[in-house]
């Protein structure tokens, strides 16, 4: 480790500096949206962005104005006015709690404070969050952040456990009455040409999926990871993370007791450490179309130097160390594939491979092989200026994402580092966006999702290899129509109301919380400032 970071040392002096936005920032869809209608190029197969690539993007806007309509133009001045710094224009600028903008040196600190309030079934509750965000740059090769945030959710309708909801699930502690968890988030990165290379705990979201991602996502809580990113060439693109995940399985081993000479000594404990490393290469062999291949691969126990080659096909270093079943590793294999032939639209497809079988599949136990996929599609301005329609169905198969050693599943702190919606189950959303006026932004969406049950893993999956139907018993149906929308009234200051109507129904008894369960309204309205 200590090579590395020397390495990063003696580049820094040729680097530019660059932070990733929020995953929640609005920005985000703004440049996808005019990426489908052919205003923009832009990556998306990997984000969040940049704020170096995203006010690039913002620059070649600005030479096309002739090319947006008049929503866009006004959404557009007020992202220049959020980047004001990058794209080198304080003409119009926004407030900031302290902003330092000098020519070699800027720091920003924004607070994240908001509140909300939300009924289910009945049972009310509400939630708050407090916290703060600071980045800055030095020069053109030091970047970093650092973001803090403390949240509650107290009633009789808080979810603690946040298993069947796109919400990202986080290690919680109890409260009165409720639940309490934070958020930390940092980098500290650097970027030239063709690539870049961070150390990082923050969000990412791997593939072409809107509603979910089935390779790397933000359900889990963010994780430490070396990321590592290459372009070479306008049509080749290369992604690497190595992270370091929580198995949550105790270490019996690691146990120490300390003040001996208490009469109440301390024991000590840890759990078994746990890491993730992926790639990703991207190629464009033609404008409208985008290829993506890669794998990943979980592993325990000590840090191995091979898992630091980025260039690799990690799942045989197992047979080529000589690792036997007992002591290797969860690899899965993943592609992912975007068309954007057409004008305003786009079509994608993911598939993660987490175990293949052949010599199974050729006799015809293909159940043997684990594999989830997605597939989707996307039209902006779909007959009116502004208005989008999305449509997207996931299935996951029994066993994907689980593993004989639960401290190689594919998982951090229990949650899927994939699709929040966990094995065999499925997803179908179809979603209408449009947006009103400058920053008001409404969505209306159907949603049906699909849980089959979880039997033992290594009787069912690795012993006798019965053949397990999808969505097996016990079965959870959830349906949702729901509405929602968000203003931003001011830079950062958000109204966010969500009203939905939800049906849900659960063979398994203590899968669902029992408010939830039957013919509900819910209702959430918030006000917060920051993502």
């Amino acid at each position: 480790m200590r090579y590395f970071f020397l390495f990063l040392f003696v580049c820094s002096f040729a680097l530019a500096q660059s932070n990733y936005v929020p995953k929640g920032d609005n920005i985000i869809n703004f440049l996808d949206r005019l990426a489908m209608k052919g205003v923009i190029k832009i990556n998306d197969e990997f984000k969040p962005y940049t704020r170096q690539i995203i006010s690039s993007k913002l620059i070649e806007l600005k030479n096309k104005r002739s090319e947006l309509n008049e929503l866009e133009l006004q959404e557009l001045d007020w992202h220049l006015e959020n980047y004001s710094y990058e794209v080198k224009d304080t003409t119009n600028t926004r407030w900031r709690l302290i902003s330092i903008e000098k020519p070699n040196f800027n720091v920003k600190v924004s607070p994240l404070l908001g509140y909300g309030i939300s009924s289910f079934g009945g049972e009310n509750g509400h939630i708050r969050w407090s916290g703060a965000r600071i980045e800055g740059s030095y020069s053109n090769w030091f970047a970093s952040h650092l973001e803090y945030v403390d949240f509650g959710e107290f009633g009789d309708n808080v979810d603690k456990f946040k298993k069947n909801t796109v919400l990202t699930g986080h290690n919680y502690k109890s409260a009165p009455n409720g639940i309490e968890y934070s958020d930390v988030k940092g980098s500290i990165g650097f970027t030239w040409d063709w690539g870049s290379v961070s150390l990082i705990k923050d969000y990412s979201k791997w593939g072409h999926g809107q509603f979910g991602q089935i390779f790397i996502s933000d359900k889990p809580a963010s994780y430490p990871h070396l990321r590592f990113t290459l372009q070479p060439t306008d049509w080749i693109r290369f992604y690497y993370m190595h992270g370091w995940l929580n198995s949550l399985i105790p270490d019996s081993n690691s146990f120490y007791y300390n003040h001996t000479e208490s009469e109440y000594p301390f024991l000590r404990k840890q759990y078994v450490s746990k890491h993730i490393v992926a790639n990703m290469l991207t190629v464009e062999p033609i404008d409208w179309l985008s290829l993506s291949i890669g794998n990943s691969y979980v592993y325990s126990g000590e840090l191995r130097p091979e898992m630091f080659i980025p260039f690799m096909y990690y799942k045989v270093m197992d047979h080529n160390t000589g690792r036997e079943g007992w002591d290797d590793g969860n690899g899965q294999i993943f592609a992912d594939f975007k068309v954007s032939y057409f004008k305003n639209a786009k079509i994608y497809s993911s598939l993660l491979i987490d175990v293949l079988e052949i010599r199974e599949i050729l006799k015809n136990t293909w159940w043997t092989s684990w594999f989830a996929y997605t597939i989707g599609g996307k039209y902006v301005d779909a007959g009116i200026n502004n208005l989008d329609i999305s449509l997207e169905y996931t299935k996951t198969n029994p066993w994907v994402y689980e593993n004989n050693d639960e401290s190689t599943s594919y998982k951090h702190l229990n949650y899927p580092l994939g699709h929040w919606i966990g094995q065999n189950a499925d997803h179908l959303r179809l979603q209408f966006d449009y947006s009103i006026i400058k920053n008001l932004h409404v969505s209306l969406f159907f949603e049906r999702v699909r849980n089959g049950g979880l039997k033992d893993v290594i009787k069912y999956a690795y012993k006798n290899l019965e053949k397990q139907e999808f969505l097996y018993s016990p079965l959870r149906k959830e349906s949702r129509v729901g509405f929602s929308a968000r203003y931003e009234v001011l830079h950062d200051l958000f109204t966010k109301l969500d009203l939905s109507y939800t049906k849900i129904t659960d063979e398994d008894t203590k899968r669902t919380l029992g408010f939830m369960l039957g013919d509900n309204i819910s209702l959430c309205f918030m006000m917060y400032y920051g993502f």
